[in-house]
C-alpha cells in the first residue's frame, strides 16, 4: 500500500496569529505518537503549511483530526486570552 501525504495550507488574519498557533502546535510536531504518521509544519508571514505522511488512511485521518480539534480549541481560547490582558 502506497503511502499518503498531504500539503495543507492554513491562512490566517494576521502573522501574529499564525505565529502563535505554530508556537503552540510546534510541540507536537517533536514527538508522534505512532510510527504510522508523521507531520511537519513552517510558518511563513500569515500561513502555516502542514505536511503530512501516513502510511495508511487511519493513520492520515487521525492525524489530520488531532490538529484541526488543536486549532478549533485555540481559535476558542486565544479571543478569551487577549480580553485578559
Amino acid at each position: 500500500m502506497e503511502r499518503i501525504k498531504a500539503s495543507i495550507s492554513v491562512k490566517f488574519s494576521d502573522s501574529k496569529t499564525a505565529k502563535d498557533f505554530f508556537i503552540s502546535l510546534e510541540p507536537e510536531t517533536l514527538k508522534s505518537f505512532s510510527d504510522r504518521s508523521r507531520i511537519s509544519m513552517k510558518q511563513e508571514d500569515d500561513n502555516i503549511q502542514f505536511q503530512i505522511d501516513a502510511k495508511d488512511i487511519t493513520a492520515f485521518r487521525a492525524t489530520l483530526n488531532s490538529y484541526l480539534i488543536w486549532m478549533r480549541v485555540l481559535s476558542t481560547i486565544t479571543p478569551l486570552c487577549e480580553t485578559q490582558k
